[in-house]
C-alpha cells in the first residue's frame, strides 16, 4: 500500500512538473498561465513585430477538483515553441552584424548567398521576433534596421533561440563524446575479446594438465584434445608474459589535432563535407559577379561558377551552346533574360542593385585593427590614414565608390570544391587504428573457433564466458564492419575526388576563358554593358517612411522636404 501510494505522488508530481520545465523557456510571452485566446494574440502580436507582450489569465483547468494550472501552462509553452516562427541563424545574424544592422533584402542575399525570396523571410522574421524598423524610400525600396541589443530581444522573445542557443553549448561536448565512443568501443571490443580468449586458453590448459596427472591407468592416452590440437599454436601467445621475450609499446610522436580515439571516428567515418558551405559560397559569388557587372551579366560570366555541362571548348566564339544551368541562379536571386539588339540573351538582376550601403555602414563599430585588416582584405589602400577617424572615412568612401561604380573586389575566377580527405588523422595514428582493426578482427575468428571447439560446443557457459558466448555475433559483426567500412569509404572517396577534379577543371576553364573571349562572346559582354545600371544605395536622406518614426516626424520630414530642407 505505501508503495502504491509513493508511486502515485510521484506519477503526480512528474504530471504537475510538466508545465515548470516548459514554462521557463518562454516567460516573455507570459505563457504559463494562458490559454487559447492570449496565445492567439501573442503570436499576432508577434507576427507583427510588437514590443509588447501579455497573457490573459483564464480559468486553470481542473482535474478531480483540484488545479492544473501548471499542467496546462506547460502544454501552452510547449505548443508556443512549436508554433513560433523559426528564428534566423547565425549565418544570418552575423551577416547583419557586419552589415551595420541596416540592410536590403539584395545585401543579406549577396552577403549570405541565400535566395532573394529566402533572405526576405528571414529579415522578415527577423524584424518581427525583434520590432525591428522598417524604412521604405521614394522608390519602394525597403531597408530593414535593427537596434544594438536586437539579438538578446530576440533570444527574449524566442523559446526556439533559447533552446538553440543551450543546445550549441553543449553540442561540442555531445559531439566530442560521440566520437571517443567509437574509439572506446574498439579498445572495449579488443580488450572483451582477448580476455575471453585468455580465460578459455588458461581453462583449456588446467583441464588439460588434471587429465594428465589422473591419467586412464597411469600414463594411459589422453581422451580430449584441446583447442591447441585442433588448431595448432595460438597467435595470440605473446599475450601471456614471458619474461624472456619482452615486448614494447609503439609510441606516435607526430603532433595531430586529434587525440586518439577521436582518430578512430576520423577513420572510420571521415571529417565532414567540405563543401557543406557550397551553395552559400556559389551565390555570393555570383551575386558579387552580377554587381560587379551593373547587374547584367552573360551565362559565360556566370559558368565559372554553376556547374555547366562541358568544359569551355574555344569554337564558335567560344560561347555556351547550352545556357540551362544558369536556371537556377535565376530563380534564386530573381533575373530575368532579355534580348539584346544583336539578338543575345543576357540576364538581368534589379533587385541586386539596391543596397543599403553594406559594409560601409558597418565600419562604425569596428576599432582601428579590425578596420586595417578589413582595408587589407579588400585590396584598399590606407596611405595616409593616420588613426581610426581616418580609417573609417576612407574606407567607407572607398566602398562606397566600388560599389556604384561596380568596381570588382578581389575574388577567385571561378568556384572551387575542395577534394575530400581520407582521414584528418596523422599517419601513425591511422596506421594504429587499422592494426587495431585488424587485431580486432583476427581476434573474434580466433575465439569464434575457441567457442567452436568440442570442448566448448553445445555447452551453455556462464560469467563473462556466457555473456561473450551470448553477443559472439555482434562482435564478429562490429569487427567486419569496422574494416570493411573504411575501406569501401576510401573508394568512394577516390571516385568521389575524381568528380570534383572534373567539375572545378570545366569551372577553371571558363573563369579563363573570358580573357580571351571570342567574337560571340565579346558581342555579348557588350550587349550585357549597354544594360548595366548602378548599384542604388538607400540613405537615412532617401528613405520616406519608417516605422521607428512616430506620425509628428514623419510630418516634419515631408514638410522640410516639400520646402527644400535637410530633414
Amino acid at each position: 500500500r505505501d508503495m502504491a501510494v509513493l508511486a502515485f505522488l510521484l506519477a503526480a508530481s512528474l504530471w504537475g512538473g510538466a508545465g515548470a520545465w516548459v514554462a521557463p523557456l518562454n516567460p516573455s510571452l507570459g505563457l504559463t498561465v494562458g490559454g487559447p485566446a492570449s496565445l492567439l494574440r501573442n503570436h499576432a502580436a508577434l507576427s507583427h513585430g510588437r514590443s509588447a507582450f501579455a497573457a490573459t489569465p483564464v480559468t486553470p483547468l481542473t482535474r478531480g477538483g483540484r488545479s492544473s494550472r501548471r499542467h496546462a501552462g506547460g502544454v501552452l509553452g510547449a505548443t508556443s515553441i512549436l508554433n513560433e516562427p523559426t528564428p534566423p541563424n547565425d549565418k544570418v545574424l552575423n551577416a547583419v552584424d557586419k552589415l551595420g544592422r541596416r540592410t536590403t533584402v539584395s545585401d543579406l542575399a549577396a552577403a549570405t548567398g541565400l535566395g532573394i525570396t529566402e533572405a526576405q523571410d528571414q529579415l522578415s522574421t527577423l524584424a518581427s521576433l525583434t520590432a525591428g524598423n522598417l524604412e521604405v524610400s521614394s522608390e519602394g525600396v525597403i531597408v530593414y534596421s535593427f537596434d544594438k541589443g536586437y539579438r538578446k530581444t530576440l533570444s527574449a522573445r524566442s523559446g526556439k533561440r533559447r533552446l538553440q542557443e543551450q543546445f550549441d553549448k553543449v553540442k561540442p561536448v555531445l559531439f566530442y563524446l560521440t566520437k571517443v565512443s567509437f574509439g572506446i568501443a574498439l579498445i572495449s571490443s579488443i580488450a572483451l575479446i582477448f580476455t575471453a580468449i585468455i580465460v578459455l586458453q588458461s581453462s583449456t590448459r588446467d583441464d588439460r594438465d588434471d587429465r594428465r596427472d589422473r591419467g586412464f591407468g597411469g600414463g594411459g592416452m589422453n581422451m580430449f584434445f584441446g583447442p591447441s590440437y585442433w588448431w595448432g599454436p595460438s597467435p595470440f601467445d605473446f599475450l601471456f608474459w614471458n619474461p624472456y621475450q619482452p615486448y614494447g609499446v609503439n609510441r606516435y610522436r607526430d603532433p595531430s589535432e586529434l587525440s586518439f580515439l577521436e582518430s578512430v571516428f576520423s577513420f572510420l567515418f571521415g571529417d565532414g563535407d567540405p563543401n557543406s558551405d557550397l551553395e552559400d559560397r556559389r551565390y555570393r559569388a555570383i551575386a558579387q559577379v552580377i554587381r560587379d557587372n551593373g547587374g547584367a551579366v552573360t551565362a559565360e560570366q556566370i559558368a565559372p561558377y554553376m556547374d555547366p555541362d562541358r568544359a569551355y571548348g574555344g569554337g564558335g566564339g567560344g560561347a555556351m551552346p547550352d545556357e540551362a544551368f544558369i536556371l537556377p541562379a535565376i530563380q534564386a536571386l530573381k533575373g530575368t533574360p532579355e534580348v539584346t539588339e544583336d539578338g543575345d540573351i543576357v540576364y538581368v538582376f534589379d533587385e541586386l542593385q539596391e543596397s543599403a550601403g553594406g559594409g560601409a555602414a558597418a565600419l562604425g563599430g569596428m576599432s582601428a585593427r579590425e578596420l586595417k585588416a578589413m582595408a587589407d582584405a579588400e585590396g584598399i589602400s590606407t596611405a595616409g590614414m593616420y588613426d581610426r577617424d581616418d580609417l573609417a572615412t576612407g574606407l567607407s568612401a572607398a566602398l562606397a565608390l566600388r560599389q556604384q561604380r561596380g568596381g570588382a573586389s578581389p575574388r577567385r575566377p571561378y568556384l572551387e570544391e575542395q577534394e575530400y580527405q581520407f582521414s584528418l588523422a596523422t599517419t601513425g595514428q591511422q596506421f594504429g587504428v587499422a592494426a587495431l582493426g585488424a587485431l580486432n578482427l583476427v581476434g573474434a575468428l580466433y575465439l569464434g573457433n575457441l567457442l567452436a571447439s568440442p570442448y566448448i560446443a553445445g555447452k551453455t557457459l556462464v560469467g563473462l564466458l556466457g555473456f561473450v558466448q551470448a553477443v559472439y555475433p555482434a562482435l564478429v559483426a562490429y569487427a567486419a564492419a569496422f574494416v570493411a567500412v573504411p575501406v569501401a569509404r576510401y573508394f568512394k572517396v577516390k571516385a568521389d575526388n575524381a568528380k570534383i577534379e572534373g567539375r572545378n577543371r570545366d569551372r577553371a576553364s571558363w573563369g579563363y576563358a573570358l580573357d580571351k573571349a571570342g567574337s560571340e562572346v565579346s558581342r555579348k559582354l557588350k550587349g550585357a554593358k549597354k544594360l548595366a545600371t548602378k548599384v542604388k544605395v538607400i540613405g537615412k536622406d532617401d528613405i520616406d517612411y519608417s516605422t521607428g518614426e512616430s506620425a509628428v516626424d514623419q510630418e516634419l520630414k515631408d514638410w522640410d522636404k516639400k520646402f527644400g530642407k535637410d530633414a
